[in-house]
């Protein structure tokens, strides 16, 4: 997918005006049109991988997310606790996963492609996958986001979303909010629904709060922050193992030699190396 077709029906020049302007804005999407980006299987593929991982899929439990990982293992500095984490999903908890802008080639083309687009701001994007496997799935409190913009994509389900400003200044430590103090703290300004192939772009600072509706969703989470002096881009290029390893296989196959071992040479071998 192309910057072009993440933004259509407006075209990338409509898309990064509105962004300059430091509004938050949605456009309609056809239901298809993010449905090829990522398939279950990818999700529950990477979801068990479950030591090899330099940033754990989080439950969301209470408002906030949670890592459940233990630390104690011989082969890895982490592993995840996959049996509880089963257990959290089965009685309806939502789960993100970050670092995920490279679960497949072409949502490492995409994130390249967003990074091209916004590049005169220096941005650097990531990709984090939200997924809820119930109608009442549990969310985040209310909160915002420094310093990152966000590009929301609707790929899967429905989300409703709130958006809030704060009654009085809050101090910039304070991100989320308690639901039991949404009253006194902050004002709704607008509510809507993001449905399949809806994109919703949120400048940072902005409260939000989104809530899971009408069934199983997954959603995109694109956060988008300036890189600063120095600091590299991620390096997407996809290594095509599959293809170089059947090349060389059929080769092989083309030009058989000789693989018989000689048992004798071994037996030497070992009584040269006894001790």
């Amino acid at each position: 997918m192309e910057f072009s077709d993440l933004t259509a029906p407006i075209t990338p020049a409509e898309f990064l005006g509105r962004y300059r302007k430091g509004v938050c804005f949605f456009v309609r999407g056809k239901p298809a049109k993010f449905r090829d980006l990522v398939t279950l299987q990818e999700i529950e593929d990477r979801l068990n991988e479950g030591c090899n991982l330099s940033t754990p899929m989080q439950i969301i439990k209470d408002g906030q997310r949670h890592a459940l990982v233990n630390w104690n293992h011989r082969w890895s500095p982490l592993a995840l606790r996959k049996k509880q984490i089963k257990e959290f999903i089965e009685t309806g908890h939502s789960f993100m996963m970050m670092n995920m802008s490279q679960i497949n080639p072409r949502v490492a083309r995409l994130l390249d492609a967003i990074e091209a687009a916004f590049s005169d701001d220096d941005l650097h994007a990531d990709l984090h996958i939200y997924v809820s496997t119930t109608r009442a799935a549990s969310a985040y409190n209310a909160h915002r986001d420094y310093p990152q913009h966000k590009i929301y994509l609707q790929v899967l389900g429905h989300t409703q979303w709130c958006l809030y400003e704060a009654i009085a200044k809050l101090p910039p430590e304070v991100v989320a909010i308690p639901e039991a103090e949404e009253d006194q703290k902050l004002h709704e300004v607008a509510r809507f629904t993001l449905k399949p192939g809806d994109l919703f772009y949120m400048p940072p600072g902005v409260f939000h709060k989104i809530r899971n509706v009408g069934g199983p969703r997954v959603s995109f989470s694109i956060p988008c922050s300036p890189g600063g002096e120095g600091t590299e881009r991620v390096d997407r290029t996809f290594i095509p193992f599959k293809a170089i390893f059947e090349a060389e296989a059929a080769a092989a196959a083309r030009e058989p030699h000789d693989v018989s071992v000689d048992a004798d040479a071994i037996t030497v071998a070992h009584d040269r190396w006894a001790l």
